[in-house]
């Protein structure tokens, strides 16, 4: 559908990426720019931290295949809109950690921005590509908030377009930069907590991680082969480990020996969106 492109080509690819911030969302636009594909990026962020998180961007673009856009509302169907008009690809991968507000936080990142975006698409006619990315094991009746809101989201995506190819990634992982990976996350945190590293009930549950880089090059091999056209793709690492063992993996690595508390579910994500807690991770 697109030529392969360089960098200093067109490969005809002309993208909007929303939750550009993510580590999916960098390492997609960084991908694209390489090819010679130009980007609109929209965020909504402050500009310190905007800048910090797209230097990677920065560096694999040349001059004018990427546009930053701010927006004020991203469930705003006409200003999402607007961040389509020069685009002929959509791509959202926006999580439930790029919309900060206490109550709805999953409804509102998961199902009511893709309904906004899914909307906007339909109403652009020079929108040839639509990626969505979900989350694999989304369900209905998942005992995680996060997994049901995004079935939900999946669904009303595909009610509106049903010609949107759908990616469902497991837990990715994206080296360590501190920016873009919940593993850099953590070293953080037993920084400023002296090695007091808390942990989740539920450690021993199995997570199959998978590369961040290869969720971004399935995603171009999508826009490549016109046959994923409304089909959905559940992507997943080599290997299934325990939560417990990635974290082990992780200290390991780094040489930290952290004194682990375990602590309730509901605890955990209460001081997870505390305020102090998040501008830490910001």
């Amino acid at each position: 559908m697109y030529d392969e492109g360089t960098r200093n080509s067109n490969s005809g690819i002309n993208a909007t990426i929303f939750g550009a911030s993510s580590a999916l969302g960098v390492t997609t636009a960084s991908s694209l720019t390489r090819i010679g594909s130009q980007v609109v990026l929209p965020y909504r962020k402050m500009a310190g931290a905007w800048d910090n998180r797209f230097k990677e961007i920065k560096t694999t673009a040349d001059l004018g295949f990427k546009t930053y856009l701010k927006l004020q509302d991203m469930t705003n169907e006409k200003e999402v809109a607007f961040s389509l008009n020069a685009s002929n690809v959509a791509i959202s991968s926006v999580g439930s950690h790029v919309i900060y507000k206490k109550d709805h936080q999953f409804e509102e990142a998961n199902i009511r921005v893709p309904i906004a975006i899914a909307k906007a698409v339909k109403a652009s006619p020079q929108i040839k590509r639509f990626i969505y990315v979900s989350a694999a094991g989304a369900d209905p009746n998942s005992q995680s908030r996060r997994l049901r809101t995004k079935w939900i989201g999946e669904q009303e995506v595909k009610a509106i377009c049903p010609d949107v190819t759908i990616i469902r990634p497991t837990y990715m992982m994206n080296g360590l930069n501190p920016n873009v990976t919940i593993a850099a996350k953590w070293g953080m945190h037993m920084k400023m907590f002296n090695r007091l590293m808390w942990q989740m009930e539920g450690m021993d549950a199995n997570v199959q991680p998978v590369f961040t880089n290869d969720v971004a090059l399935a995603i171009l091999n999508c826009l490549k082969m016109e046959e994923t056209i409304g089909k959905s793709y559940d992507l997943g690492g080599p290997h299934v480990y325990t939560y417990q063992e990635v974290y082990k993996m992780f200290f390991d690595i780094c040489q930290i020996k952290p004194y682990v508390a375990t602590v309730p579910l509901e605890d955990a994500y209460y001081y997870h969106h505390m305020p102090w807690y998040q501008s830490f991770y910001r």
